[in-house]
């Protein structure tokens, strides 16, 4: 299944919320930067976010540069992006996404690597994440398999990761983009998501700790807790739980074939 969204620099309204949502919208990416920035996420619009059903993409940007900075600069980036995220109550193990919105010289990939893994320790517990083009994910890719690649389709060439989360296909100029920006009052860039495992979804406290058995039972592989299921996918959630009950009837059978032979 394939799950679509946007990204925006510009804050989104309740209102914007829902008619994003009325067009088919799963997620948003919106940026965890520091205060005063006019991109920044707020705790009040995370919120609105979520009553609309929608998940959250989080960003951190200071400059499209920057990770080619080094080790310090990740670190100092890292920490910065954990504390904000603790402070609007992010769950631990949500993708934070360190951006790389630039074509980097090959001479520059070690220094991208060095921000990156100094990142990846420093925002822990959250999960860190890559955005950029297809050369550039790629590799750091390899270098750091635990990296989740959001691509865009800027400088790629046409190129696209078969390793992808996440792929910014369509820019803001595009004739989806702009009906999508009719609706909502502003510029947004087109998302295909693979999965919503990693983004920020609102789990109501009354259901939390459901969502959590079900995801460490197997029963689930993400928690999508207000998305509705088709029948496939109930049965599917079914067959998973049963797994472990089949697991100890062919113990059992084969106990019995055993002392039976």
């Amino acid at each position: 299944m394939t799950y679509r969204g946007i990204d925006t620099a510009a804050k989104i309204s309740a209102a914007a919320a829902k008619e994003l949502k009325a067009a088919g919208i799963s997620f948003a990416g919106r940026y965890l930067v520091p205060p005063g920035m006019s991109k920044e996420l707020t705790a009040a619009e995370a919120q609105d976010l979520h009553e609309a059903g929608l998940a959250i993409l989080l960003v951190w940007e200071i400059d499209a540069a920057r990770a080619g900075r080094g080790g310090d600069v990740g670190a100092s980036d890292g920490a910065r992006a954990r504390q904000l995220a603790q402070e609007l109550g992010v769950p631990e193990g949500v993708t934070i996404f360190f951006t790389v919105d630039y074509v980097p010289q090959t001479g520059e990939y070690g220094r991208v690597e060095e921000y990156f893994r100094a990142a990846q320790l420093a925002v822990a517990p959250y999960g860190v994440g890559i955005y950029g083009p297809y050369d550039i994910v790629e590799a750091m890719k390899q270098k750091i398999p635990e990296l989740v690649i959001w691509q865009c389709i800027a400088w790629s060439s046409g190129r696209i990761s078969d390793k992808l989360r996440f792929y910014q296909r369509l820019g803001s100029w595009c004739s989806e983009c702009i009906e999508i920006q009719k609706r909502v009052g502003f510029a947004v860039d087109i998302n295909d998501g693979n999965e919503l495992t990693g983004l920020w979804t609102a789990v109501p406290p009354w259901y939390e700790d459901t969502v959590r058995w079900a995801m460490k039972e197997g029963v689930v592989t993400e928690a999508r807790p207000t998305d509705p299921a088709t029948r496939a996918e109930v049965m599917q959630m079914i067959r998973n739980y049963n797994r472990r009950f089949e697991a100890e009837d062919n113990k059992t059978t084969s106990g019995l074939l055993e002392k039976e032979g």
